[in-house]
């Protein structure tokens, strides 16, 4: 086990590393009463977002000159903005999931999302959320599967998270979250959408990330994420994850090529990956399609 990248006081159990642009993600295990790493008064570079995600216990922090105390259970969450040291301690040993966002990333996001003003992100402790808790662990499990991350389920995953944190966390001025939600716009002119569709179908077979659609589409990854929504009605990587099923349903009927072949071809990555995402949408795994075409 090595040190977190986010928390180097903390013990790391799996996370993104360095993969996941503008942010890292983390299972982690923080001892009991564990010495703050900002005990100088220096708080972390990024805003950090931690979900409680074992047993119930307690925890005291700083805030306002005071220390608190709150008990947290499975699911509670905190956000640290960058800069505060709030000097968390915890009574027991508790595992932690944790994403650390690039403060400038999610200044950008916010104001692509018609965010009004400079983003101030405030303190939020012993904050119960089940979507944001939901939306931590989906992306802290992407890392710890078998096999590769999907680059492109994993970013739709931060955006949606780092959005929510903007939602919940943002200092309020003029609207929820001090968003003027009239600002999200309409979706992708028809041509650059075209665009899109295109690279998609010629990348299928390849690793595709929101970075490289956003750059077709000419556009920021967060205002892409919306954009392509309101376009088609998915997410980018509903939308990617529907075409590389009806590719591999066509391959699985139509040739007597490998299943693993035919996995590798349209994006999966490996025989088992599509096996489990055959199964869990279409309700049956690729060699029971196979024989049931032919029969």
């Amino acid at each position: 086990m090595s040190g977190s990248a986010i928390k180097p006081h903390l013990v790391n159990l799996s996370g993104s590393g360095p993969e996941l642009a503008h942010a890292v993600v983390e299972r982690d295990l923080e001892p009991a009463h564990a010495a703050y790493a900002g005990a100088s008064g220096v708080g972390p570079s990024a805003h950090v977002l931690v979900v409680h995600a074992g047993t119930s216990t307690n925890l005291t922090w700083s805030a306002d000159g005071r220390t608190r105390r709150e008990r947290f259970h499975r699911g509670q969450a905190l956000v640290n903005p960058a800069g505060l040291a709030a000097r968390p301690r915890w009574e027991r040993d508790v595992e932690l999931m944790l994403v650390a966002f690039e403060p400038a990333w999610l200044e950008k996001l916010a104001e692509e999302a018609g965010h009004r003003g400079q983003l101030e992100i405030t303190p939020r402790y012993h904050l119960t959320d089940p979507f944001l808790a939901t939306l931590v662990e989906r992306l802290v499990l992407e890392y710890e599967q078998t096999g590769p991350a999907d680059p492109l389920y994993a970013q739709s995953l931060l955006q949606a998270t780092a959005a929510h944190v903007v939602r919940v966390a943002a200092a309020r001025d003029g609207g929820p979250g001090g968003v003027d939600e009239r600002a999200a716009g309409p979706g992708l002119p028809p041509r650059r959408l075209a665009h899109v569709v295109d690279y998609i179908h010629a990348h299928l077979g390849g690793r595709l990330t929101l970075a490289d659609l956003a750059g077709v589409a000419g556009v920021s990854e967060s205002h892409f994420a919306r954009v392509f929504r309101s376009s088609t009605g998915h997410s980018p990587h509903q939308y990617v994850l529907r075409l590389r099923l009806e590719r591999a349903r066509k391959a699985l009927l139509t040739t007597d090529d490998p299943i693993a072949r035919i996995a590798d071809a349209c994006g999966f990555a490996d025989q088992s990956h599509l096996t489990r995402t055959m199964r869990r949408h279409l309700g049956l795994t690729p060699r029971a399609l196979r024989t049931a075409g032919r029969v």
